[in-house]
């Protein structure tokens, strides 16, 4: 059966397509990507003593990977097996440039040092948890790759000429229209390869894709595999205990045992290897668990293992090997084909290449936020049923003297709703996105500015449609002034307040995930509360506290509100009651110490909020990032 998949695998046209179809473009449309011809390339990825050491806790940090050597070959199909706490994720890491700090140790390509920057061109990493958005279609997703790694293709027709021949090498045709959270497990793992197969990289690391499928859908995903790298490029793999159907497919096999490197070469000289020092493998016996047996008593400390150890360092400490020599010599040239030209490696984050990453990042979180039911759909349907219950409960009291306290605490409850309604979705939405966002932009595909102003931009249309719902019911309901001029003041208020929640949501959500952030929001914020002015007035605060009270954003949106409603010289309200104390609409802004016209010092206290939120923002993408890193 394996011999049948392999033979129609190599003799397949598919594996001509996608390189055809990249090759066929105009050069003025690629200047930012190397356009590789992979037949015509041969890549030697040597790393030698490669040391990684990470921080178990903030106060310890244990050496994980010691002293690693070995080598790659383009158009070979690399497996890297190992028992599980090896170090087979982490040399990955590595070796694919996504970790760097902690990092010692020579890595180079035919022969000359590794540049980061253009490694990452011309290589891609699909970890083993691939981040897509769940509610674009698989077609969409390839799109916006392309948009993202080719700005200057302009033609829909190249585009479509690029995804059309993906979707064939990965026969995902039929999936063409079928959302990603709707995917099977091989189709999603097809997928996360075709994301990154957009600019025909020669070299791909995969860490574990055949993990979570069953034995028919590895078999398929690793046939796929073979067949990319039987076109010419290097392709890597982390693979959990392979099958020994799986096996036959490697041609290049690295075996590890408490994070050193047993052995580094061809699958066809493992065993013999392994025989030389006295590990024999039984007659129809599966190589992969064979060497993870023999890789599990390295914590025994067996003499022979060392040996292994020792000579593979040997092999591949050499500065080349023979075969190396010659795959240089016959691709003199081969860093010019490999290396960007200077301008293009300057300007694929340029200006322009930011407009265009920026108006596709846009369009692609409006079409997914679109589709998405919580972000939208329940969002507006919420904020109409709970305006439509304040109407009812507190209706046409807003004119009415007697009944102004119950009016702040309607006004207190819509600025609660419409805070907490903006920051808990967002903390949703923010946890999945940065994920996609650290996987994009680590793979080069986009700057973090453009992330940032585009995600921005894409949630402003929800954060103006819900509050701007909420408050023209509730307003009109409650019976509050009829003046144009209030309702924009309170207006504006509601949406500096759904801003400051979206952002407080983003902030939290993107720097420390779901879980935490879910908590963090409402511990954060409802102390916060305590200082509105609410529940105890500002000048009944001790006087050590009161300084929290200028901190409280709560605080100026329900002062910007009030005053909005009682202030500037508003008439004596209505009085249904036989006394009403606050008839006066002055007398209960001077009780409440937010008396005078200054509505305007408000609004520009909660910019300041929204604007030092941004910039938590900013920093909470940055920390993600250099903690991926």
């Amino acid at each position: 059966m394996i011999e049948n998949i392999e033979n129609v695998s190599s003799n397949d046209h598919k594996t001509d397509l996608l390189n055809d179809a990249i090759i066929s473009i105009p050069n003025t449309t690629m200047a930012n990507v190397p356009k590789f011809n992979l037949q015509d390339l041969h890549l030697n990825y040597h790393f030698v003593n490669v040391n990684y050491s990470g921080k178990q806790n903030p106060s310890k940090t244990v050496e994980i990977l010691k002293d690693v050597y070995g080598q790659f070959n383009s158009g070979q199909l690399t497996a890297i097996l190992g028992p599980s706490g090896a170090g087979k994720t982490s040399l990955m890491n590595v070796l694919s440039g996504f970790k760097t700090i902690g990092v010692t140790g020579t890595v180079q390509i035919n022969g000359q040092e590794r540049h980061l920057h253009e490694f990452r061109k011309m290589s891609a990493y699909i970890p083993q948890k691939f981040a897509m958005l769940d509610l674009l279609t698989v077609q969409e997703t390839l799109k916006v790759s392309v948009d993202l790694k080719l700005p200057k293709i302009q033609k829909t027709l190249e585009k479509e000429k690029i995804i059309d021949a993906i979707l064939e090498l990965l026969n995902l045709e039929n999936s063409r229209k079928t959302l990603v959270r709707n995917l099977s497990g091989g189709e999603r793992k097809r997928l996360s390869i075709g994301i990154e197969l957009v600019t025909n990289p020669p070299i791909m690391f995969f860490d574990e894709p055949t993990s979570g499928l069953d034995s028919v859908a590895s078999l398929q995903i690793m046939t796929h595999l073979r067949r990319l790298a039987q076109g010419g490029r290097m392709i890597v793999c982390v693979v959990h205990q392979p099958s020994s159907k799986l096996m036959r497919l490697f041609d290049n096999v690295l075996v590890m045992a408490g994070g050193e490197v047993l052995y580094s070469g061809l699958q066809e000289e493992m065993i013999e290897r392994f025989e030389e020092f006295g590990f024999q493998c039984p007659q129809y016996y599966n190589p992969a668990d064979f060497v993870l047996e023999v890789a599990s008593e390295r914590s025994h400390n067996c003499k022979n293992i060392v040996k292994l150890i020792e000579q593979n360092k040997s092999i591949h400490s050499l500065p080349r090997s023979e075969g190396a020599i010659d795959q240089v010599n016959e691709t003199t040239d081969l860093l010019t084909k490999i290396k960007l030209d200077e301008p293009a490696v300057t300007s694929q984050f340029s200006e322009t290449n930011f407009w265009h990453h920026f108006v596709v990042l846009v369009n692609r979180s409006v079409l997914s936020m679109s589709r998405n039911m919580m972000a939208v759909q329940l969002r507006v349907i919420s904020h109409v049923i709970v305006a439509i219950l304040l109407g009812i409960v507190f209706w046409q009291i807003g004119d009415d003297g007697g009944k102004v306290l119950s009016n702040v605490s309607c006004i207190f409850f819509v600025v609660l709703f419409v805070f907490f309604g903006n920051a808990m979705p967002s903390i949703f939405l923010s946890s999945e996105d940065t994920e996609v966002f650290i996987r994009e932009h680590l793979n080069a595909y986009y700057s973090k500015k453009a992330y940032y102003m585009a995600k921005i931009v894409a949630d402003l249309p929800v954060q103006f449609i819900c509050p701007t719902i909420l408050l023209t019911i509730v307003y009109f309901m409650t019976g509050q002034p009829c003046d144009i001029g209030r309702f924009v003041m309170c207006w504006g208020i509601s949406l500096l307040s759904a801003i400051i929640g979206h952002f407080m949501g983003l902030v939290f959500g993107s720097a420390f995930g779901l879980q935490i952030g879910i908590y963090l929001v409402p511990a954060v914020t409802i102390p916060i509360m305590i200082f509105s002015g609410f529940f105890i007035r500002i000048h009944e605060v001790a006087d050590v506290l009161r300084p929290l009270c200028d901190l409280s954003f709560f605080r100026y949106t329900m002062e910007a509100f009030l005053r909005a409603l009682y202030a500037y010289e508003r008439p004596f309200l209505k009085c249904t009651d036989k006394f009403c104390y606050y008839k006066n609409p002055s007398k209960f802004l001077n009780d409440y110490g937010m008396s005078g016209n200054f509505y305007g010092i408000d609004f520009c206290a909660l910019l300041l909020w929204i604007a030092v939120l941004n910039v938590l923002f900013f920093i909470s993408l940055l920390w993600r990032v250099k903690k991926a890193q």
